[in-house]
């Protein structure tokens, strides 16, 4: 099913029981819990609901539903951020230098920041990341192989095969989960073994996640922490992590969000209209 379908098959569903839940879609279409996220980000940048620990709420009726939802996602676990963190990353990025940008919202928001620079070589396999840099002064590269409409990504065993021929200066990777003992893990299989493989050919890894991404184990497991030379996050992420990921030898960057209230309610206002 194109996405297009499954949100409005979302919309229908919450146009009657004004509340749903992420584990009940992800059962319901078979797809992948980062599928369904982006799926509640689209609807969401529609004003159309808004999204809430666990799953989503219908806008129209969003004071009386609100009573017997989950919690309102806050500031910290939104585009903001990502915005944020994508500013930061792309400052890792100089003139002259070949890069593998890999998928998600973070690093399609790095690749924003990079496309009036010159003389920069992109080699990705996300499609979102593709279309932003195509009239760009950036020159691309699409990795071939399985094309995964859901998720707007190439994938599999012919994109492994494709980074073989290939050396980058810098791997700017995604995850789903983050956790110190178990690693940087990804709901597919197919997005570890990519992951894996960006990082053979570059000179430096660079991680761009969410601070929402850490203490959460995804289904598999890409590579241990330490495989990363740089974590890029905002600055909510916890005291706990910023140490360790320190104490393991890895440079972290912090990316500033707004904090104080008012700066918050006008942050919560760009979000919802966005």
């Amino acid at each position: 099913m194109l996405a297009k379908a499954r949100q409005n098959e979302i919309m229908k569903h919450l146009t009657e029981y004004k509340i749903v839940k992420i584990t009940d879609i992800v059962k319901r279409f078979e797809v992948s819990h980062e599928t369904v996220r982006r799926d509640l980000e689209a609807l969401q940048e529609q004003n159309l609901i808004r999204r809430v620990y666990g799953g989503a709420i219908l806008i129209e009726n969003e004071e009386e539903t609100t009573k017997n939802a989950l919690p309102t996602l806050p500031v910290g676990t939104g585009y903001m951020e990502r915005a944020a963190i994508g500013k930061k990353a792309a400052q890792l990025i100089h003139e002259g230098e070949t890069i593998l940008l890999a998928f998600g919202s973070t690093i399609l928001e790095t690749a924003k920041n990079i496309k009036n620079m010159r003389h920069i070589t992109v080699l990705t396999n996300s499609i979102s990341v593709l279309n932003e840099l195509v009239n760009s002064n950036v020159e691309v590269y699409i990795l071939g192989g399985h094309v995964n409409a859901d998720e707007q990504t190439i994938g599999g065993q012919m994109a492994c095969n494709a980074l073989k021929n290939i050396f980058v200066d810098k791997a700017f990777i995604s995850a789903d989960g983050i956790t110190l003992n178990g690693g940087i893990s990804n709901y597919s299989s197919e997005e570890s073994q990519l992951i894996n493989a960006m990082i053979e050919r570059a000179n430096q890894t660079i991680l761009v996640a969410h601070s929402s991404k850490f203490g959460i184990n995804s289904f598999s497991v890409a590579c241990p922490l330490q495989r990363a030379d740089i974590v890029v996050s905002d600055n909510y992420l916890s005291q706990e992590y910023q140490q360790e990921i320190q104490k393991m030898g890895i440079s972290l960057i912090l990316a500033d969000v707004i904090q104080n209230t008012e700066q918050k309610e006008k942050s919560e206002k760009m979000e919802e209209n966005s």
